[in-house]
Protein backbone atom coordinates (compact mmCIF):
# COMPACT_ATOMS: atom_id res chain seq x y z
CA UNK A 1 0.00 0.00 0.00
CA UNK A 2 1.29 3.59 -0.91
CA UNK A 3 2.02 6.04 1.64
CA UNK A 4 -0.33 8.72 2.19
CA UNK A 5 2.29 11.66 1.15
CA UNK A 6 2.94 9.79 -1.84
CA UNK A 7 -0.84 9.41 -2.93
CA UNK A 8 -1.00 12.80 -2.42
CA UNK A 9 2.28 13.31 -4.52
CA UNK A 10 0.34 11.21 -7.27
CA UNK A 11 -2.83 13.23 -6.89
CA UNK A 12 -1.34 16.82 -7.42
CA UNK A 13 0.45 15.78 -10.52
CA UNK A 14 -1.71 16.98 -12.99
CA UNK A 15 -0.75 19.65 -14.90
CA UNK A 16 -0.05 17.18 -17.97
CA UNK A 17 -2.88 16.42 -20.36
CA UNK A 18 -2.11 12.63 -20.15
CA UNK A 19 -3.49 13.07 -16.57
CA UNK A 20 -6.40 14.73 -16.52
CA UNK A 21 -8.34 11.83 -17.09
CA UNK A 22 -6.41 8.90 -14.91
CA UNK A 23 -8.26 7.90 -11.79
CA UNK A 24 -5.32 6.25 -9.68
CA UNK A 25 -6.75 3.42 -7.29
CA UNK A 26 -4.89 2.24 -4.42
CA UNK A 27 -5.73 -1.18 -3.19
CA UNK A 28 -6.59 -1.09 0.90
CA UNK A 29 -7.50 -4.84 2.44
CA UNK A 30 -10.74 -5.47 0.57
CA UNK A 31 -11.47 -2.41 -0.81
CA UNK A 32 -9.81 0.51 -3.61
CA UNK A 33 -9.61 3.88 -2.38
CA UNK A 34 -9.57 6.91 -4.66
CA UNK A 35 -8.27 10.03 -3.15
CA UNK A 36 -8.70 14.09 -4.74
CA UNK A 37 -8.86 14.22 -8.06
CA UNK A 38 -9.32 10.33 -8.66
CA UNK A 39 -11.81 10.59 -6.39
CA UNK A 40 -13.35 13.56 -8.04
CA UNK A 41 -13.33 11.64 -11.13
CA UNK A 42 -15.44 8.59 -10.25
CA UNK A 43 -18.17 10.76 -7.79
CA UNK A 44 -18.75 13.38 -10.13
CA UNK A 45 -17.70 12.37 -13.92
CA UNK A 46 -18.14 8.30 -13.73
CA UNK A 47 -20.74 8.02 -11.07
CA UNK A 48 -22.64 11.02 -11.30
CA UNK A 49 -26.51 11.38 -11.01
CA UNK A 50 -27.14 10.89 -14.82
CA UNK A 51 -25.47 8.00 -15.10
CA UNK A 52 -27.09 6.61 -11.52
CA UNK A 53 -30.33 7.68 -12.84
CA UNK A 54 -30.19 5.02 -15.73
CA UNK A 55 -29.33 2.69 -13.64
CA UNK A 56 -31.35 2.04 -10.75
CA UNK A 57 -29.84 -0.43 -8.70
CA UNK A 58 -27.04 2.27 -8.13
CA UNK A 59 -26.67 3.20 -5.02
CA UNK A 60 -25.11 6.90 -4.08
CA UNK A 61 -21.28 6.92 -3.59
CA UNK A 62 -20.26 8.18 -0.49
CA UNK A 63 -17.63 10.72 -0.59
CA UNK A 64 -15.38 10.92 2.45
CA UNK A 65 -13.71 14.56 3.33
CA UNK A 66 -11.41 14.45 6.35
CA UNK A 67 -8.81 16.91 7.71
CA UNK A 68 -4.60 16.06 7.08
CA UNK A 69 -3.07 15.15 10.74
CA UNK A 70 -1.88 18.77 11.86
CA UNK A 71 -2.88 21.51 9.05
CA UNK A 72 -6.12 22.66 8.08
CA UNK A 73 -5.62 21.23 4.70
CA UNK A 74 -8.08 18.33 3.69
CA UNK A 75 -8.35 15.55 1.38
CA UNK A 76 -11.12 13.86 -0.20
CA UNK A 77 -11.90 10.10 -0.85
CA UNK A 78 -13.90 7.33 -2.37
CA UNK A 79 -13.68 3.75 -1.71
CA UNK A 80 -15.37 0.38 -3.06
CA UNK A 81 -14.84 -3.10 -3.02
CA UNK A 82 -12.00 -4.80 -5.14
CA UNK A 83 -14.83 -6.38 -7.62
CA UNK A 84 -16.78 -3.45 -7.73
CA UNK A 85 -15.06 -1.29 -10.28
CA UNK A 86 -16.87 -1.99 -13.23
CA UNK A 87 -20.00 -0.68 -11.15
CA UNK A 88 -17.79 2.75 -10.23
CA UNK A 89 -16.05 3.11 -13.32
CA UNK A 90 -18.28 1.55 -16.30
CA UNK A 91 -16.74 4.02 -19.21
CA UNK A 92 -12.63 3.61 -19.34
CA UNK A 93 -10.49 3.59 -22.11
CA UNK A 94 -7.64 1.89 -20.71
CA UNK A 95 -6.79 -0.11 -17.46
CA UNK A 96 -3.23 -0.80 -16.33
CA UNK A 97 -1.74 -2.16 -13.00
CA UNK A 98 0.66 0.52 -11.96
CA UNK A 99 2.06 -1.58 -9.29
CA UNK A 100 0.48 -4.45 -6.67
CA UNK A 101 -1.49 -1.88 -4.98
CA UNK A 102 -2.08 0.64 -7.45
CA UNK A 103 -4.38 0.72 -10.25
CA UNK A 104 -4.34 3.60 -13.17
CA UNK A 105 -7.52 3.23 -14.83
CA UNK A 106 -8.22 6.11 -18.04
CA UNK A 107 -11.91 7.67 -18.93
CA UNK A 108 -13.52 9.42 -21.17
CA UNK A 109 -14.10 12.88 -20.05
CA UNK A 110 -17.35 13.92 -21.52
CA UNK A 111 -17.29 17.79 -21.03
CA UNK A 112 -19.27 20.22 -22.57
CA UNK A 113 -16.84 22.52 -24.63
CA UNK A 114 -13.50 23.27 -24.22
CA UNK A 115 -11.44 22.74 -21.39
CA UNK A 116 -7.91 23.61 -19.95
CA UNK A 117 -6.19 22.59 -16.76
CA UNK A 118 -7.32 25.82 -14.62
CA UNK A 119 -11.46 24.69 -15.62
CA UNK A 120 -10.75 20.85 -14.59
CA UNK A 121 -9.09 22.09 -11.05
CA UNK A 122 -11.70 24.91 -10.28
CA UNK A 123 -14.43 22.18 -10.67
CA UNK A 124 -12.42 19.48 -8.63
CA UNK A 125 -11.82 22.42 -6.03
CA UNK A 126 -15.55 23.32 -6.06
CA UNK A 127 -16.70 19.80 -5.75
CA UNK A 128 -14.77 18.91 -2.87
CA UNK A 129 -15.46 22.17 -0.84
CA UNK A 130 -18.64 20.96 -1.21
CA UNK A 131 -18.27 17.33 0.63
CA UNK A 132 -19.19 17.93 4.57
CA UNK A 133 -15.53 17.53 6.43
CA UNK A 134 -16.01 14.52 8.45
CA UNK A 135 -14.91 15.45 11.91
CA UNK A 136 -12.21 12.94 13.46
CA UNK A 137 -14.12 10.69 16.25
CA UNK A 138 -11.98 10.79 19.68
CA UNK A 139 -13.75 7.80 20.96
CA UNK A 140 -16.37 5.19 19.79
CA UNK A 141 -19.98 6.72 18.78
CA UNK A 142 -22.58 5.43 20.59
CA UNK A 143 -25.08 5.97 18.18
CA UNK A 144 -22.51 3.42 16.20
CA UNK A 145 -22.75 0.25 18.61
CA UNK A 146 -25.62 -2.34 18.53
CA UNK A 147 -28.21 -1.50 20.97
CA UNK A 148 -27.54 -2.09 24.52
CA UNK A 149 -31.07 -3.25 25.50
CA UNK A 150 -30.85 -6.15 22.53
CA UNK A 151 -27.72 -7.68 24.00
CA UNK A 152 -28.81 -10.64 25.85
CA UNK A 153 -31.08 -12.11 23.00
CA UNK A 154 -30.86 -13.50 19.94
CA UNK A 155 -33.36 -11.64 18.03
CA UNK A 156 -32.02 -8.25 19.30
CA UNK A 157 -28.40 -9.43 17.89
CA UNK A 158 -30.45 -9.96 14.67
CA UNK A 159 -32.25 -6.71 14.71
CA UNK A 160 -28.46 -5.23 15.27
CA UNK A 161 -27.24 -7.18 12.33
CA UNK A 162 -29.87 -6.01 10.35
CA UNK A 163 -30.10 -2.31 11.41
CA UNK A 164 -26.55 -2.06 10.59
CA UNK A 165 -25.05 0.14 8.10
CA UNK A 166 -22.49 -1.63 6.49
CA UNK A 167 -21.84 0.05 2.87
CA UNK A 168 -21.91 3.16 4.72
CA UNK A 169 -19.23 2.00 7.38
CA UNK A 170 -15.44 2.05 7.44
CA UNK A 171 -13.96 -1.64 7.26
CA UNK A 172 -12.34 -0.79 10.86
CA UNK A 173 -16.23 0.37 12.07
CA UNK A 174 -17.53 -3.01 10.90
CA UNK A 175 -14.71 -4.89 12.39
CA UNK A 176 -15.51 -3.33 15.61
CA UNK A 177 -18.76 -4.00 15.13
CA UNK A 178 -18.25 -7.70 14.86
CA UNK A 179 -15.89 -7.95 17.80
CA UNK A 180 -19.38 -6.41 19.59
CA UNK A 181 -21.33 -8.76 18.00
CA UNK A 182 -19.23 -12.13 19.60
CA UNK A 183 -19.12 -10.45 22.42
CA UNK A 184 -22.66 -10.31 22.89
CA UNK A 185 -23.21 -13.87 20.93
CA UNK A 186 -20.74 -15.45 24.34
CA UNK A 187 -22.64 -13.99 26.79
CA UNK A 188 -25.67 -16.24 25.20
CA UNK A 189 -23.51 -19.57 25.29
Amino acid sequence: MAKFAEIISIEQQRTDQAQWNVIHLFKEGGFYRAYEWSAWLIAAITYNDEARQQSKDRKPLSVTRKKIRDSEDTFAFVGFPLNSVDKFIPNRTSFQAASDSQLDITIELAWDGDYTYDSLNEAFRKWKEEQPIQEPKTRRDESDAPSTSSHLSTSGIIADILAWPLEQKTPLENTMFISTLKQKIATLL
